[in-house]
Formats: C-alpha cells, structure tokens, sequence
C-alpha cells in the first residue's frame, strides 16, 4: 500500500512526500534554530517528517540541520510505532536522540512539562461525534486551560493544535498542516485570535488543489513563531507539484479586519474589501426582510420521508405529507411548482414525509403501529434527537415556509419560491417573509454578483468545491432589496436558470437591473466587482468551470 493513501484507523492521512520534504526544506532554510534543537511530534504516524528532515530526496544539500537533535515521537496505533522506527533507523545519525511515545498524544500532554524547540506534524481529523467520551473530555480540558469561551468540541485537530501551543518553547516554531478550517469556521475564531496574541510571525500557505482527496478536505500549511520579524504572510501553492522548485504566490493578509474578517479573506486586497465595505453600508441583511429557520430534522430521513412505493405499502398514506428531501431534488428554477414535486413522486424519490401526530401509540391504526414498531427495531427511537421527544415518532416545526435556501451549493447559492407549498428539510433553510415583505422580491433580489461575493466571504467550502452558510451567515447576507419586481424580471431570470445558463448571463441579467438601477453603480464598478467574483469561486472550485 502507498503510504500517502492509507487512512490511519486514529482519523489521520499520511503526509505526501512532497509536502513533508518542502516543509522540513523551509523550516530549516527559513528559521534560525540553535546548534541543541528538541523535535515533538505529536501525531507521528510512519516518521514522513523525520525522513523529510533526515533523509530530504527533494532538497538534498539545500538546508543545513542544527548539531544535536533531540526527538520524541507521540503516535498512539502500535503498528505505526513499529513502520515509524524500521524507517528511520536507516536514515538516523549518531548525534540524534529519538524517543518512542506509543501513546495518545491529548493524554501525554495532560501530565507533560517539557518545551520544545519545533513542534511538527499532521495531527489526526475526527469529528467530534466519533471521539471516545475520554478523548472529549481531555479535548474540553484542553479548551478550558486556554480560557476558550466555547467549550463545545467539533473536531479533535482543534485540540492538538492548542496542545503544540502549550508544548512550544517562548521562541519555538510550531508547523502543523490543517483543514482549512481555521481560516474559516465559526467554532475556530477564537483559536485565530489565540494564535494571533501567541505569537509574532504566522505563515499560512494554501493549495488550489486536493491535498487529500478521500475525504475532501482543503488543507493548509500553518507556521507560528516568536522572537522573527512579526507579520502575517499568506502564500498560495498552484499546484502540489509546484512545491519541487518550490513555486509560491505571496498573497494579502487581512487578518487585521473587523468586518469581512475570515482569513479566508487573503485573496483580496484591502482595497477591494473596503470596496466591498463602502457598498455593504448601503444594504441591510437578509433578516431585515424574512425570518430564516432551518428545515425540519427528522433525526432519520431514511425511516420518516418514504418514496410513493414504500408509502402505498406500508398503509399509512393518510399522514403524507409533500416534503422536499435534498437539494439536488430542486430544479434549476427560480420557483419550485407542484409540477418539480410531482416529477419527483413520478421518479420515486423520496417526498411524503410521514407525519406521526403526537399521541399514544394506542390512538395509531394498525397499519402506522406495524410502522412504529419497524422503527423500533431499527433502535430509531434511541437516537439522540428522537429520545429528546416527547414522543419519539412526533417530529415538531413542520411548517410550510414562503420561500427556501439551499445550505449548500456548488456553482452559486440558491433561494427559490416555495409555490409547491412543501416542507422542506434541514438542507434548506426556511424562509418566511415579514410584513411589508414579498418572497418574490427577495428571490428575484438574491441573483447579484454582490450578494454572491458576500456569500463566498461569510460562508465556507469543502473540499474546494461545496459552499455551505450557516442560518446565521445566511440571515446577515447584505442583499440590495428589489421592491415590486415585475413577472418580466422574475420570468426571464427564471427561463436563465430553467435553460442552465452561464452564471456570467445569469448576472449580466440581473445585476443591470439590481447593481446598476437599484445602487446606481457604474459598468466600471460592476465589472469590479464581478472579476472578484470570479477569483472567490476559482479558489473555491479550484478552476472555472465552462458554466462561468
């Protein structure tokens, strides 16, 4: 097996050899390290780094490595520990001292005291829901020492990041190759912050391309010291490939930003956001007009919303109800009809959305109380969301809302006018117009070039191509509101979308009559705007593709 294909069983992706060489290469030929150096690696899993520092095939002779070397390698799978020193006794000199961990690193860290020179590596990624409850608790303990205000934990890298924080020397380096993830998810703005008062110099470099494809997730390489020449520096690598000669982009740095202030942000000048600044004082957000809600969770899909077969079999049509399941279900429209909702009953999808009333299960027909006990086998009433029901079977907050959006897309986002009149999932976010307000005004109003630019900036992708927003970032897009938009402009949009046309003829469209007419912007400003557009989705997408 390739070692760059191998999913550890601990959540972790072997290091390509390139990346681990280009690292040991610039940290070495970039940093001054005394003549005594101390390496920890907290997630060492085969030793890559060590043979990229040792043994360097990509730039043999191009950086020189301090006199003693002092190593201790943390890796918690025995059977890594045993590949890791078969590896590196071949390449190891005799003024090296390596020391062996075979131990989980959050639980060494708890009892540990001593400081290292260079902390490296690419610790593990696992959800928080497939941690063990000791390893959330020695994370939560981990989140505490720092004084993080959110306790909660999403995923275990956060933790190992905050432990290598903790393990570094006053004027240490500490490089760690992350998801993309902190430079863009809520739940780690308070570890931006963290790295930002820790220390003097940051460098982050990105990829316009997968790292590691199985599973989709853009990464990032991070380097924090103190004691250099403070400063934030952001470089994007093109290609993996690139890193041979090694070929990089220097980019902005934003981070001193109070509004728009993601880090994700870097592909932008400061020009540009305080362009984008100027116009946003102009709007109001999103929740000035609606209520945003996210659809319903059923906590099952699977067992609650049913195709039309299932339903007729099972007997118990007289509590269906029209629901939409998944995005991809949508047409590429600006309304969804009865006419999209019959067509997915006709293809057998899933779309009744079986509505159990909440009652005794003694009230039930036969039929639903044979469907009840189903569920039961199937242990769906001892899921977590089901067993904080009353009644487990009742699904609450089935209300029918005006209009949707979608939680993620790939080209653009999305809103459409609910005129099918269905329920919608927790793929959508439910929209439900306040007074005064019309769903038709605000979907026509959403389609700008401007609204797409705030979405790319408030919102995160995965694996560079899915675009999600939160109910929250959602609600406080900055949109120019469009009152009294005629059928003319809703109907051609609509035909634009129906026909799949480019986004370049969907906004061409649309920002005429929104940009231009509304906020009286100028070609020249339009055009601005457009081609920041254009690089926010080619850094998402990681290419353009022929739809633009």
């Amino acid at each position: 097996m390739n070692k760059n294909e191998i999913k550890k069983e601990s959540g972790s992706y072997y290091t390509p050899d390139i990346l681990a060489d280009f690292i040991a290469y610039h940290l070495f030929s970039t940093y001054s390290f005394d003549k005594n150096i101390s390496i920890l690696e907290p997630s060492a899993g085969d030793g890559i780094f060590f043979e990229s520092i040792f043994n360097n095939q990509l730039f043999k002779n191009r950086f020189k490595l301090p006199e003693k070397i002092s190593i201790l390698a943390v890796e918690k799978e025995t059977k890594a520990i045993e590949q890791m020193k078969t590896r590196i006794k071949t390449f190891i000199t005799g003024q090296t001292n390596i020391k062996y961990l075979n131990k989980d690193y959050l639980e060494f860290q708890t009892q540990n005291k001593e400081k290292f020179d260079l902390v490296i590596g690419n610790p593990p990624y696992i959800k928080s829901q497939h941690l063990t409850g000791k390893q959330i608790k020695l994370c939560t303990n981990l989140h505490k020492k720092f004084e993080l205000q959110d306790k909660s934990i999403k995923n275990i890298w956060t933790s190992f990041l905050l432990g290598a924080v903790a393990s570094l020397n006053e004027n240490g380096v500490l490089c760690f190759v992350l998801p993309a993830e902190l430079l863009q998810v809520i739940y780690a703005k308070e570890l931006r912050e963290l790295l930002r008062s820790s220390f003097d110099r940051i460098e982050i470099f990105t990829f316009n391309e997968l790292i590691f494809p199985e599973i989709e997730q853009d990464v990032i390489i991070l380097i924090c010291s103190n004691g250099r020449e403070p400063g934030v520096s952001f470089y994007h690598v093109e290609k993996l490939n690139d890193l041979r000669e090694p070929t990089f982009t220097r980019d902005h740095s934003n981070i001193h930003r109070q509004t728009l202030d993601k880090w994700t942000n870097y592909i932008l000048s400061d020009s540009e956001l305080e362009f984008l600044d100027s116009l946003r004082e102009k709007l109001l957000p999103i929740k000035s007009y609606c209520k945003a809600e996210v659809g319903i969770v059923t906590a099952a899909n699977d067992y609650f919303i049913v195709n039309n077969s299932t339903l007729r079999e099972s007997g118990i049509t007289g509590i269906a109800r029209p629901i939409l399941q998944k995005g991809s279900f949508a047409p590429s429209s600006l309304r969804f009809k009865k006419t999209d909702y019959r067509n997915i009953v006709t293809a057998d999808k899933s779309a009744f959305f079986l509505a159990f009333q909440n009652k005794g299960k003694s009230g039930f027909s036969n039929s639903i109380k044979k469907y009840l006990k189903k569920g039961e086998d199937l242990n769906i009433h001892k899921r977590y969301k089901c067993q904080l029901r009353q009644k487990w079977y009742f699904v609450p907050s089935t209300w029918v809302s005006d209009g949707f959006f979608t939680k993620r897309s790939n080209l653009f986002p999305r809103v459409m006018i609910n005129d099918a009149q269905t329920i919608v999932t927790d793929a959508f976010y439910r929209i439900e117009m306040k007074a005064g307000n019309n769903i038709k005004d605000l979907t026509y109003s959403f389609y700008n070039t401007l609204t797409f630019i705030f979405s790319e900036l408030e919102g995160r992708y995965y694996g560079g191509s899915v675009l999600e927003l939160t109910p929250n970032e959602f609600k406080n897009l900055s949109i120019p509101y469009k009152e009294n938009v005629s059928r003319v402009e809703l109907d051609r949009l609509d035909k634009l979308l129906k026909n799949k046309a480019s986004v370049t003829d969907i906004l061409n469209d649309t920002d005429t009559t929104i940009l231009k007419e509304k906020l009286g912007l100028s070609k020249t400003q339009i055009l601005r705007l457009r081609r920041i557009y254009e690089r926010l989705v080619k850094r998402r997408l990681k290419s353009l593709k022929s739809r633009f």
